[in-house]
């Protein structure tokens, strides 16, 4: 029993160091989910003609259509700020937008920064011309650029790094309590 009980506290350091290492790989693809969609943002109202609330039912429907987890909650974020845009025409976007951003789950990959950048690119897209609109939406991705780069960076060695630890401390409960 007492070898069952230490296999599965070792076992419990090994899984909590890939956890580890996974979160920052979520992170890396909701900030690239986030950066794709931004392009897209950027394409549908320059490029299309379309109206903000058009952009972001196109795109959220895109991105929430066969995907799911944290991946379609991109999409549905999109398309709830599209439907409050309709619903309540006279409320400001970036107000909007910063409400939806609360409804967010608590367990979304990304860290305060990444949200900043995120609520900042809200309050700047909904009252500006095209033009502004643009270079609000090249901000972001100039941002979120830099962003994925350093964690792209980053990321491999933390991941290594994290699952061995959780292997090591691993070994080590199962040497020192055997």
């Amino acid at each position: 029993m007492k070898y069952l009980g230490l296999l599965c506290m070792a076992a419990a350091a090994v899984a909590g160091g890939f956890l580890l290492a996974g979160e920052w790989e979520m992170r890396v693809k909701m900030l690239g989910i986030f950066r794709q969609m931004a392009v897209y943002l950027k394409a549908r109202i320059l490029y299309s003609n379309e109206t903000l609330p058009e952009a972001l039912k196109e795109i959220g429907s895109r991105f929430s259509d066969g995907n799911s987890g944290m991946a379609a909650e991109a999409g549905f974020f999109f398309l709830r700020v599209e439907k409050r845009m309709e619903e309540e025409a006279g409320k400001a976007f970036a107000e909007i937008w910063k409400e939806e951003m609360e409804k967010f789950p608590d367990d979304l990959p990304l860290r305060k920064q990444d949200l900043e950048a995120l609520r900042a690119l809200g309050e700047n897209l909904g009252y500006a011309d095209k033009k502004t609109q643009e270079r609000t939406i090249l901000f972001y991705l100039e941002q979120a650029d830099d962003s994925l780069a350093f964690l792209k960076k980053e990321m491999e060695s933390r991941t290594k790094l994290y699952r061995s630890l959780g292997m090591a401390a691993g070994l080590f409960i199962l040497v020192l309590f055997a």
